[in-house]
């Protein structure tokens, strides 16, 4: 089977690379299993099953799992062979999955964005710090207002590829690794992109579709900072006026 690839099946490519797992059982049946965390509800629903059932014409419906976990399983073998064929494993895949070559040697700045999105709205963060020291005025010590990107992996071939995109994307970014204490853990990549300007430009190039992230950027654009620890009701709340921001930041 050949897979052509397109900017939607990028990226399904990159939900699957953060919030993808894939079981094969033998004799062609297995199973395809995609789930985040149960506030990402809305982001499966109303993005990535509608996603999935209209690029593999599915009828994919979200549902909540024992294991505290909100997404979906598909036994459909074209959607198992589509992903095998880009190179994607059965099994654990945390340390060894990367970008598929079809994406990664194409040289499609569209290609780029779509992964990237679709890998930040599954495993990445968008947070926003503060200034504790240093000779800041008090709003940028008191509010988080500098925005912070940061996607992290075990899987140190996805970092470079992640770090070949943003350079063809003219997205500058750090990457450092560390050991976490715990010596059973696998060492972490730590891709980071930080500064208004960035974010902007990530915002215009790539997007956010997941609410849990994209209310806080919404939340910033607004108030000019956006606290943290609040959940996403929350936030719909401060952004619909039913909730008074510095009430919530009074709470923390």
């Amino acid at each position: 089977m050949m897979v052509e690839m397109g900017s939607e099946l990028a990226e399904i490519c990159g939900i699957h690379a953060g919030d993808g797992y894939m079981r094969l059982r033998g004799k062609g049946k297995g199973e395809v299993d995609i789930s985040g965390h149960l506030e990402e509800k809305e982001y499966y629903d109303n993005h990535v099953v509608l996603l999935f059932n209209k690029v593999f014409g599915l009828e994919i419906k979200g549902r909540t799992f024992s294991r505290g976990s909100y997404g979906f399983i598909s036994y459909y073998k074209q959607l198992r062979e589509t992903l095998m064929k880009l190179g994607f494993p059965s099994g654990e895949k945390s340390d060894i999955v990367s970008v598929p070559k079809l994406i990664l040697e194409s040289n499609n700045k569209e290609f780029f964005s779509r992964f990237l999105r679709g890998w930040f709205d599954t495993d990445g963060n968008l947070y926003f710090s503060r200034r504790i020291s240093g000779h800041y005025g008090d709003f940028k010590k008191k509010y988080h207002y500098y925005p912070v990107i940061q996607i992290a992996t075990v899987s140190e071939k996805l970092s470079r590829d992640v770090s070949l995109m943003l350079n063809e994307l003219s997205i500058k970014h750090f990457i450092f690794s560390y050991q976490p204490k715990d010596i059973r853990d696998k060492r972490k990549y730590v891709i980071t992109i930080n500064g208004v300007d960035r974010l902007e430009k990530w915002m215009r190039f790539i997007g956010i579709k997941n609410p849990v992230k994209y209310t806080r950027y919404l939340i910033w654009k607004k108030f000019g900072f956006c606290p943290p620890h609040t959940t996403l009701e929350q936030r719909k709340d401060i952004l619909n006026g039913k909730l008074d921001i510095y009430s919530v930041i009074k709470g923390l």
